[in-house]
């Protein structure tokens, strides 16, 4: 392993790096001060001796004094002298010193900004509607690396999810067009040909095709609801919301044939109860809906540990296991020999309800065919 590789992985904080920094461009500066004022007063003035010590030599000026070309003529004699000799030296120094300063400062501090504006860069380019820009900010780790991983990651996330809302708008502008299209295609050959059509014949079948559109929409409505959260959570008897669904696919389960059975436990949790009510819904009729005639499905609820799991099995054709979590996508049927009835929204709407709760939605394929669905929310708070 190379030594640049090294340093590369090692990690070294923004704030050791400025201090680093900052204290050796101070200690550099210390003591390229300390040998300037050395430097300065030991060349430019001109030192006289006390006249007690003054020694005559050959070929020195009359008054014994060392002769030296200074920059500027002084003459130390006294204390006095010598301050004020240093008190100038210094300032020319301090002068020089302040100029290299500011300008190894405007270094480091270009150095050290730019990741920064890699990041701003990065920012702009994808405020353009370019959200396929990362900014993979390389060198060793510190905090401006961690933050343009993080906002790499949240930009995948947000492209991801910019992608799938572009594909659930074009999925519900179909799902929504369809029976629009198809009742207006109905409507227009009974005015072309109002001997052939009988309202009586003709109206159950745009009354279908009506209930689909609203079922559609009440669906989406419920996931927009579940997608901003529940912002004023009450207790929920979740058993008395389970009878109550139940009661209502009892019809539809008989007229398929379907043995729908319920084991209901107590279970109380914090939340909306129409949500909870179209989460157990859609339980009951994905499991009624895809199943076949002669076959069963079963709901239960329980408590257990302070949180509560509802639980739907029922019976069906075979799902590969793989193939399970991707029914949870919207507007996704899983293809099978029977004709679905739904509008490919009801897990979806299940897997959301849940995440609005703090809880989490699984599905498992069943080895002789069928799904288990369980979802798993937390118990109330008091």
């Amino acid at each position: 392993m190379s030594i640049s590789a090294t340093l590369r992985r090692s990690r070294m904080s923004i704030r050791v790096r400025l201090t680093l920094l900052l204290g050796g461009a101070v200690l550099a500066c210390g003591l390229l001060l300390l040998a300037t004022v050395y430097a300065l007063m030991r060349y430019v003035p001109r030192y006289a001796p006390a006249p007690s010590t003054l020694l005559q030599r050959p070929g020195t000026p009359s008054d014994g004094a060392i002769a030296i070309r200074p920059a500027f003529e002084a003459t130390i004699a006294t204390r006095d002298d010598f301050l004020d000799v240093l008190l100038q030296v210094s300032s020319v120094a301090l002068i020089g010193l302040a100029l290299v300063a500011f300008l190894l400062g405007w270094i480091i501090a270009g150095r050290i900004l730019a990741p920064v504006h890699r990041i701003a860069s990065t920012a702009r380019t994808v405020a353009g509607d370019n959200l396929h820009e990362r900014i993979q900010l390389d060198g060793r780790r510190d905090e401006f690396t961690e933050l343009a991983d993080t906002i790499d990651t949240m930009l995948d996330r947000l492209h991801t999810s910019f992608e799938a809302q572009q594909r659930f708008a074009a999925n519900a502008s179909h799902e929504l067009r369809t029976p629009l299209a198809t009742t207006r295609t109905m409507l227009q050959v009974a005015l072309a040909h109002p001997a052939d059509h009988e309202l009586a014949a003709l109206a159950p079948k745009l009354l279908a095709t009506n209930d689909r559109s609203i079922t559609t929409v009440e669906s989406l409505l419920a996931l927009s609801r579940a997608d901003h959260g529940i912002a004023d959570p009450h207790p929920v008897d979740l058993t008395a919301v389970a009878e109550h669904a139940l009661d209502q696919v009892r019809d539809e389960a008989a007229a398929s044939g379907i043995d729908l059975r319920a084991d209901l436990r107590p279970a109380r949790v914090d939340g909306d109860q129409d949500l909870l009510h179209h989460l157990v819904i859609n339980l009951l009729q994905n499991a009624v809906r895809h199943n076949h005639p002669g076959g069963s499905a079963h709901l239960t609820t329980a408590t257990s540990e302070g949180a509560v799991t509802i639980r739907v099995t029922n019976t069906g054709e075979p799902i590969p296991a793989e193939a399970a979590d991707r029914l949870f996508e919207a507007f996704h049927r899983h293809r099978t020999r029977t004709r679905s009835r739904g509008h490919g929204l009801g897990l979806t709407l299940v897997r959301a309800i849940a995440g609005s709760h703090h809880g989490t939605a699984t599905a498992t394929a069943r080895p002789d065919g069928g799904l288990t669905i369980e979802v798993d929310l937390p118990g109330p708070i008091g």
